[in-house]
């Protein structure tokens, strides 16, 4: 690396005429949680005001020589720290504190050294910057969280927690806290000429245990000047990226970006995303580096966004709307593994028609289901939707898909007919499609569920009418079985679930099952033996594997 310079610097230092911090377009917005501000201010309230106190690394790109640096690593802290100082500023009542806190933040101008008035951090969010940091007493405003939009809201979060703690100290303290921070707290700062060269240190950084996000890492190797020359088109890039991560939420964002690897490369990861993307994408030339790698983001988020998001990819106005939106939902929050769902966005995106993309829908579903009750290794699952997203590829129809799409039917109505499905991963998912089974869809059914409830308890009390219909002793052959087994929409209350029927029905379950259709159908049982338990066991079995 050429021009690599790297010391430790004081944070008196580092807030001097010497540096100016500009947040590039590629950095993700300001995104600390209230965790974060608290880790901040009482370490730093707790630190040992004797001995030096590590802040972490910062790594930079050197602009030119005016002391001007873009941040590739380390914005986050900095605009907190920036944010403490600026609550100690207007708390602290000497003078002299508050003054040189506030040349930290905004530099004077200096005629005799031809430094002009400048502000020291120049962030994305610079209205609500200003407004909070640069000004004086900005910290003292009252704006209500709920009223500001993201990430500005954040910014009156950490101005709140800090103030708190702040407001706690006596006046001596927070002079001694102002002095320890910029006398004694350092950080290690790697700055480098060029961005290649900054960006290098930056995953240095990273390996070496920095908790930075690959995706953040893959923007900037794409967004840089030498893969996009043009500013307007790298600021466009990057504003659309934030608007998507806000509209999906940092997760849900991320995992956009799992499922692209899958369907790029149609097989198991063999090293973290950001390799992945780099080694056997980029320079497999899977895919060009720049604007087409930002296209293709896009393209799979807006799909993601409408399928898992906001749930209007197909319309609700129809029946068969409706059952893809309600059978999608309840997929999407009970199944824990995640690689069908980058081919149902391929899917979605190859083949625009209701109806295939619901049939398609219901197959995967069975094929994840096999997968999840005869608990099938992670490779054997890639390699299952590694081929259908071959097949995806491929099929000059949906119904080429569909044909490619077998699945075990016999050893799913083998585990839903177990006498002891209670307990097992999938028992809630099991309920939760025998409810949709028993719709009409006449309107959008989104199901939720507490918990699941025994109808006839596990452990029923001596001499009650539980005991009169059933035997004790085979009881265990099918008490847990999907038969007994009703879903409630309210907490479960232990001691209610031993009532005799009608009371437990009257008192107990009537105000906990009547979202759902099959669950309510115990409502009118005035016995509850044996043979109810096990024909509704049948039941279930019969109509599982039914397309809603």
């Amino acid at each position: 690396m050429q021009d690599l310079k790297g010391e430790t610097l004081q944070i008196g230092k580092l807030l001097s005429r010497d540096f100016f911090f500009r947040v590039p377009d590629y950095q993700r917005p300001f995104s600390w949680e209230d965790d974060h501000f608290h880790d901040l201010i009482s370490d730093l309230i707790e630190a040992s005001r004797e001995q030096e106190y590590f802040l972490g690394t910062i790594v930079l790109q050197r602009k030119d020589d005016q002391g001007n640096h873009d941040i590739v690593d380390g914005q986050q802290r900095l605009t907190s720290l920036l944010i403490l100082l600026a609550c100690l500023r207007d708390l602290v009542e000497s003078e002299q504190h508050k003054n040189g806190i506030q040349k930290k933040i905004v530099q004077e101008p200096d005629v005799v050294d031809d430094i002009p008035r400048k502000i020291r951090l120049e962030v994305k969010d610079r209205e609500i910057f200003n407004k909070f940091v640069v000004a004086l007493n900005g910290t003292t405003q009252e704006l209500r969280e709920k009223d500001l939009p993201e990430p500005e809201w954040r910014y009156a979060r950490a101005v709140k927690v800090f103030r708190e703690k702040i407001e706690d100290l006596s006046e001596r303290d927070r002079q001694l806290l102002i002095e320890f921070i910029n006398q004694k707290c350092v950080v290690i700062c790697l700055a480098a000429t060029t961005f290649d060269d900054a960006f290098r240190l930056f995953t240095i950084v990273n390996d070496r245990g920095k908790q930075l996000r690959r995706i953040d890492v893959l923007k900037s190797l794409n967004i840089a000047p030498d893969v996009i020359s043009k500013d307007t088109v790298r600021s466009r890039l990057a504003q659309r990226w934030e608007e998507l991560e806000k509209e999906l939420g940092e997760k849900r964002f991320e995992s956009v970006f799992h499922h692209i690897r899958l369907i790029l490369l149609k097989d198991k990861p063999q090293q973290d995303l950001l390799k992945e993307f780099e080694k056997r994408i980029f320079k497999a030339r899977k895919l060009q580096q720049g604007e087409s790698f930002f296209d293709l983001v896009f393209c799979y988020s807006k799909i993601y966004a409408a399928l898992f998001v906001d749930r209007d990819f197909v319309s609700d106005q129809s029946v068969q709307g409706r059952k893809f939106i309600s059978l999608l939902y309840v997929m999407d929050k009970e199944f824990p593994a995640s690689e069908w769902r980058a081919c149902l966005m391929e899917f979605a995106k190859r083949f625009d028609d209701e109806d295939a993309i619901l049939s398609f829908l219901q197959r995967i579903e069975k094929i994840y289901l096999e997968q999840w009750v005869l608990g099938v290794r992670k490779d054997e699952r890639f390699a299952v939707y590694a081929r259908l997203l071959g097949a995806i590829d491929t099929a000059t129809n949906a119904e080429g898909v569909l044909s490619e799409m077998p699945y075990n039917r016999d050893a799913i109505i083998e585990a839903l007919s177990a006498g002891k499905i209670y307990g097992a991963g999938f028992a809630k998912y099991a309920l939760l499609k025998l409810e949709l089974l028993s719709c009409e869809f006449d309107v959008l059914k989104l199901f939720d569920a507490k918990s699941i409830e025994h109808v006839l308890p596990q452990n029923p009390a001596s001499g009650s009418d539980w005991l009169e219909w059933n035997d004790a002793d085979s009881m265990h052959e099918y008490v847990n079985s999907i038969g007994n087994l009703v879903l409630l929409s309210k907490s479960k209350n232990s001691s209610a679930g031993n009532f005799d029927l009608a009371r437990k029905k009257a008192k107990y379950l009537e105000a906990r099952v009547t979202d759902y259709p099959r669950s309510v159908e115990v409502l009118a049982y005035e016995r509850w033996d044996r043979n109810v338990i096990e024909t509704r066991t049948s039941n279930a079995a019969e109509i599982f594997l039914n397309d809603i």
